[in-house]
């Protein structure tokens, strides 16, 4: 039963923010059709793009080893723009009112990024990553064409496998931004029924309480996949790439969820399963 519950928890979410997301992005994608606005990259379909974001995920994980290192304050700095920046675009476009000449969604950000900095919890923290991660991932999805952004996934699942596996330093990263509440990975503290038992390396460990936690980018970066399908083929292509990264990642939680201690790339898992149920959409439909 602990794995199944693990399990309902991340793919409620998982799934919930890729809906969230494929809404904001067949809005942002009508608007940038009709000429109401522009895409984040001057050429959507340049593979360039790919390499563009590659480095900038380099960059920024750079400045994260740093930061955890000497100056931890740098990352709440980067975790209140991150938050206010990217929830404000979720809440422009599911509530497009305004309240005494300001933009409902202005407010709305700075209130949840004021809660999440000064009421840190377990609940702050999901809900700050739920409505960061469907705006940032739709709008980037729909900014990006469908090959750079297929470049792209497989890519970071590259780096992603060789920053946990080989240079570990992701597993760095994720150890100290855990520490406390970030609005960086979604988290679900669970107590078992009857302690766990699992091995890493030559030790035996028993737990009776964990906390689960998955990591901002692999839901955002199939949902960035999800919208670019959206983009460029129709809304049943869109929604089996969201369904079979939701696949994938509930095998992985299960398999994770035994062994509590242990830190796996989840987005080499997910992008296949994105990449699955894309293929089986386009062959079928």
């Amino acid at each position: 039963m602990g794995e199944k519950n693990i399990a309902v928890f991340f793919l409620s979410i998982f799934l919930l923010v890729q809906m969230l997301g494929l809404y904001i992005g067949s809005q942002y994608i009508s608007l940038i059709k009709s000429g109401q606005t522009e895409p984040i990259f001057e050429n959507p379909s340049s593979v360039g793009n790919s390499i563009f974001l590659l480095v900038y995920i380099l960059i920024g994980t750079g400045l994260m080893i740093l930061a955890v290192k000497y100056w931890k304050f740098l990352i709440r700095i980067i975790e209140v723009v991150a938050v206010f920046s990217a929830s404000m675009i979720t809440f422009m476009f599911l509530i497009p009112i305004e309240t005494l000449q300001v933009p409902l969604g202005i407010l709305l950000a700075l209130a949840l990024t004021a809660w999440k900095i000064l009421r840190p919890s377990f609940l702050s923290q999901n809900l700050s990553l739920i409505f960061s991660i469907a705006g940032a991932g739709a709008i980037i999805g729909a900014s990006l064409g469908m090959l750079p952004s297929l470049i792209f996934i497989l890519l970071l699942s590259v780096y992603d496998f060789t920053a946990v596996f080989i240079t570990k330093h992701m597993v760095y990263i994720a150890k100290e931004i855990t520490k406390r509440p970030t609005a960086f990975t979604l988290a679900f503290p669970y107590k078992f029924r009857k302690p766990i038992s699992y091995s890493i390396g030559k030790k035996n460990i028993k737990k009776k309480f964990h906390i689960f936690q998955l990591g901002g980018g692999d839901i955002a970066i199939p949902l960035m996949f999800s919208v670019s399908t959206l983009a460029s083929f129709s809304l049943i292509q869109a929604l089996s790439v969201a369904i079979g990264s939701a696949a994938a990642l509930g095998l992985l939680i299960y398999y994770s969820a035994k062994k509590p201690g242990r830190v796996l790339p989840a987005l080499p898992f997910i992008s296949a399963g994105s990449i699955l149920g894309f293929l089986i959409s386009v062959l079928i439909f």
